[in-house]
């Protein structure tokens, strides 16, 4: 068995880089450290770990099962599960977001490896979004865990679904806020402006930089990161390319508190899904 790893917080919010640990030898002790420290710190950062496509799908794998996109290009044809991010043919996740919202089941967690980046710029932030609620007041806390969020994906293909705003984490029964400005489009239990100024609220109070951590990238880095709890934004401060692989473990549905009241839909949320009049969320 490899020894104790090296996990040493980031940041105040969130983040924990992991240091002596090889991708080709880890072992169940190293995978429990591993789970653990997703756990507790959200976002966890191993530089210079450069594994190869079948070490990052192993990496991923600890969490759960690793989706394959079908239609991203990949890394080795050989493991469909590891995609390639290209700057140069897709365009930056410039505004915050918790991949893929707009599924049932959205992403469990996602597996990052920095492959051919700036030397300068180009950074990755994440937001804690256990401390987003933990902030909130009580009576808002109260009033949101009653309300759920439509999610879309923004005209692509037509997927939607619908999340309660506040979720309980399955693994700690946690709460935190889950909704995202790039997905989140509006709150069915309310009037059209009560659900806009309830979600531009929303957006401006999780994005605040106390909720978050940074990560400079080198070639070689890995970043993982529990996608119940976080957002996550590209700082787009630079045109060099960035070339990435990126597993996706599959994750679960949702969850509102056992406690949380049931609020009946708006008569406005029905037109909004006639199709009567546009009924979007946050304007941005």
């Amino acid at each position: 068995m490899v020894g104790e790893l090296e996990i040493e917080p980031i940041a105040g919010s969130l983040g924990a880089q992991i240091t002596g640990m090889q991708a080709s030898r880890i072992d169940e002790g190293v995978a429990a450290q591993l789970r653990k420290a997703l756990i507790n710190h959200h976002v966890i950062f191993m530089p210079g770990l450069a594994p190869t496509p079948l070490e990052m799908r192993e990496i991923a794998s600890l969490y759960g099962p690793v989706d394959a996109h079908p239609y991203l290009p990949k890394a080795d044809p050989e493991i469909p599960e590891v995609d390639i991010l290209d700057s140069s043919t897709t365009p930056a996740a410039d505004v915050w977001h918790t991949d893929m919202t707009f599924v049932a089941d959205p992403p469990l967690a996602a597996l990052l490896h920095m492959v051919d980046g700036p030397e300068v710029g180009g950074d990755t932030m994440w937001i804690n979004c256990h401390a987003v609620y933990d902030t909130l007041s009580a009576p808002m806390q109260a009033f949101l865990e009653g309300l759920t969020c439509i999610h879309d994906d923004a005209g692509q293909g037509k997927r939607k679904a619908e999340h309660p705003l506040v979720r309980i984490h399955p693994e700690t029964g946690r709460k935190s806020l889950y909704v995202n400005k790039q997905f989140g489009r509006r709150v069915p239990q309310l009037s059209r402006p009560e659900s806009q100024n309830l979600l531009g609220f929303l957006f401006r109070w999780q994005e605040q930089v106390k909720f978050s951590c940074r990560w400079a990238w080198r070639n070689g880095d890995v970043v993982l990161w529990d996608e119940r709890v976080t957002l996550h934004s590209v700082v787009d401060d630079t045109a060099q390319r960035r070339v990435l692989h990126r597993c996706s473990v599959l994750g679960d549905r949702p969850e509102a508190p056992a406690s949380a009241p049931t609020w009946p839909r708006h008569e406005a949320d029905k037109m909004a899904s006639s199709g009567y009049f546009g009924f979007g969320g946050y304007e941005f």
